[in-house]
Parts: structure tokens; sequence; C-alpha cells
């Protein structure tokens, strides 16, 4: 018995040691729907952004002193791109065609369930279960287009850094085809809407680095893209990552802080695909205006380095 008072003390620290990351899922005051906040000691890292109200789940990730990098506003220039998320403008099945990237002819997404949330050390992991569904029924009498498993883990591996590694997995309930153009479909980043104002400042780098003019860069071996874009006094670089094993047909990038990867393809009822992502926000360090082309190069080595580590 004499050594119980010890033992207590290691299961205390070792819980204490693991509760780090933390996620609360609550009514949103600030906009319709709910919210999963998810936090590192008490510091809002990343909110979840779900249910009525909504038109479509999405994160938001945070930065320093509680700089929201994904804000919204119904007002903001194309107030269907909200954080990271996912969506095709032209998802074709035996229902028809719909619209399941700015929501505007009855396609909805639908968070059913949040599977897990769980916090640890390290990080913190949300997983949620998402039906797509078309703005009609079929003969079937279902409107369900496919069945979504969104997997985001958030972890700071590093001082003022947050990771997001996002898994995708769609498993049609008919066959289909995610179809449309690059600028209208595939996974995104959006920044929030203040870097609109701020459009003449952002700058991109990306891999493989080919013209981009028109904001696309048609390459099936994109390996990653980066946005550095201003919020208040401080500047930011968002890093999308795409995993080697992702099909990827282009680079679809907007000035005003909307960038992501495209693909096309058709599944067959019940052919599950599963993509991976990493995104990566961090604090530009040294950047007080648009950067030059000296520390693009310096932007391009980093933005590299991250994706070394994903890739392995």
């Amino acid at each position: 018995m004499k050594h119980l008072p010890i033992l207590l003390a290691c299961i205390l620290a070792t819980v204490s040691a693991r509760a780090d990351w933390t996620l609360k899922d609550d009514a949103n005051s600030e906009l319709p729907g709910r919210k999963v906040d998810i936090a590192q000691d008490g510091v809002l890292r990343a909110r979840f952004i779900y249910g009525e109200g909504q038109i479509k789940p999405y994160l938001r990730v945070y930065g320093e002193e509680g700089d929201c990098l994904n804000d919204w506003d119904p007002k903001q220039q194309y107030p269907h791109h909200r954080g990271i998320y996912i969506g095709w403008n032209k998802i074709t099945s035996d229902l028809g065609t719909f619209d399941l990237w700015h929501m505007n002819n009855g396609g909805t997404m639908a968070v059913k369930k949040l599977e897990k949330l769980d916090g640890g050390k390290d990080s913190a992991t949300l997983v949620a279960t998402i039906e797509w569904n078309a703005g009609k029924p079929g003969a079937d009498g279902s409107k369900l287009l496919l069945i979504e498993t969104r997997t985001l883990t958030i972890s700071r591996p590093a001082a003022k850094a947050v990771q997001v590694d996002a898994m995708f997995e769609l498993n049609p309930a008919r066959d289909l085809s995610l179809g449309g153009d690059l600028q209208h479909a595939g996974i995104h980043f959006r920044a929030s809407k203040t870097v609109g104002d701020r459009k003449a400042e952002t700058a991109y780098v990306w891999e493989a680095d080919l013209d981009g003019k028109g904001g696309k860069v048609k390459s099936k071996d994109m390996k990653w893209a980066q946005l550095t874009f201003p919020i208040g006094k401080r500047w930011y670089h968002a890093t999308e990552l795409n995993a080697p094993t992702n099909p990827v047909e282009e680079l679809s990038w907007r000035d005003y802080g909307r960038f992501g990867f495209f693909f096309t393809k058709s599944l067959k009822k019940d052919e599950k695909l599963a993509v991976k992502y990493r995104f990566v926000t961090e604090l530009a360090a040294d950047v007080t205006a648009k950067p030059t082309d000296g520390q693009r190069a310096a932007f391009r080595k980093s933005a590299q380095a991250l994706y070394d580590a994903f890739a392995k």
C-alpha cells in the first residue's frame, strides 16, 4: 500500500501527458450548424464546421494569436469556398448530373455521424461519415450518391505550424463519375476572405515547376503547391502535399487564396477510392510584403522538404 501514492502519481502524470489535444463537439454560436473545436493545451488549432445550415462540412485552421486562416462570410467572394474542403461540380450517375461544389442544384453533403473524436499527446483525430446526395431520388427511391469517410489528424510538428493529414475515402452507392473542371472540383484550401482584398500580395510556388498561366497547371506529376498570404500584420504559408498514390491531373490556383488538386474519376458501385493529402500551415518568417523571387526560391526548398517527409 505504501507504493500506492507513487503509482497513482505515475498514472495521473501519464494521463496528463496524453491530454494535450482535445476535441469538443458543440453548437456553433458564430455560424449555422455545429462545430468541433480541436485544441492543443487549450489553444484552438482547428475547427470542423458542419450541420444544418452548412452546405458542406469543412475544416478551418488557426495560426498565431488566434488568427483564423480560413474564416468565412456569406458576403465574401465565392462563398461556397470554405476552408479545407472537397467537391466536384459535375457528379453524374443514373440520377442525373449534380453540382457538389457550388451546391446549387439540390445536391447535399451531410455529416451523418462523428465516428471518432480522439485527443492525445501528439495529435487529435476526427473521423466523420458524410453522405453525398443528389437533388432527386432514383427508381430505388434513394438520393444517395456515395458515402464518404473523412479522417482528419491534426498535429503541431513545429512551433508556429499546424499539420492536417486528411484522408477522403469515397464509397459509391451507384455507378458514377466525378467530373467537371479544375477550377470547380477536387480537394482545396481557401484562405480567409480578407486575403481576397490583398490578392496582389499573395504568391505561389508549386512542383512540378511548370507554367501556371490562367490559374492552372496541367500535369499528372503534381507533388505540392504552396500559397503565401497575409492575415493582418502576419504572413503565412499554406502547403498542400499530394500523396504519390493519388490520381491528379491539374493544379488550380487563384490569387485570392484558393488552390487545390483536380482529377476526374469513374467509379463502379462499391468501388472505393481513398485519397490522402497533407496540409501544412505555418507562420512565414521574415515576410513583410509580397515575396521576392529570392524568397520564393527559399519557399520551394522548404516545401520540397515537407513533401519528401510526407512521401516517405
